[in-house]
């Protein structure tokens, strides 16, 4: 992640560019983290149970489990919905140039009223993002609680 002194901005772009690329990197990192926990928690598990017998007798370390591997297959699809419908929006943007420009005047409209709009994006890439940030939060939190507490059980 790149550096950045607070009052380094020679403008306000400058400074949106700065937490554009912040957000990005976050984002980056919350993916790579869960997905490193969501295997810590698979090996933890198997280090400390030692068995499959032994994971399914015990309801908290199979919860944790089914989680971690619920997370990963929910990441996997999400990812590749996202980048369908990216590449869609890609496509619409480079087939219909005329239109495109269209949308970008109305987004500087709105942008200008103070409107949120999603453009270049779609209100669904935006939402399953969010969908996608508060599953990569939870789901490993969850499951290594519930590994947590399938020491005491």
């Amino acid at each position: 992640m790149k550096k950045q002194i607070h009052g380094e901005f020679k403008t306000a772009g400058d400074a949106l560019k700065t937490l554009g690329q912040a957000f990005n990197d976050w984002s980056s990192i919350l993916t790579t983290h869960s997905i490193h926990a969501a295997y810590a928690i698979i090996a933890a598990n198997w280090a400390v149970h030692g068995s499959t017998q032994n994971i399914l007798n015990n309801s908290y370390a199979k919860w944790s489990l089914v989680i971690v591997f619920v997370f990963l297959g929910f990441n996997i699809l999400v990812s590749g919905c996202m980048k369908h419908m990216h590449f869609n929006q890609y496509l619409h943007g480079e087939k219909n140039s005329k239109k495109w420009e269209t949308e970008f005047k109305e987004y500087e409209k709105s942008r200008q009223k103070g409107k949120r709009t999603p453009w270049p994006y779609t209100e669904c890439i935006e939402n399953l993002g969010v969908a996608q940030t508060f599953v990569k939060i939870c789901a490993p939190i969850i499951a290594a609680t519930l590994f947590i507490f399938s020491l005491f059980s």
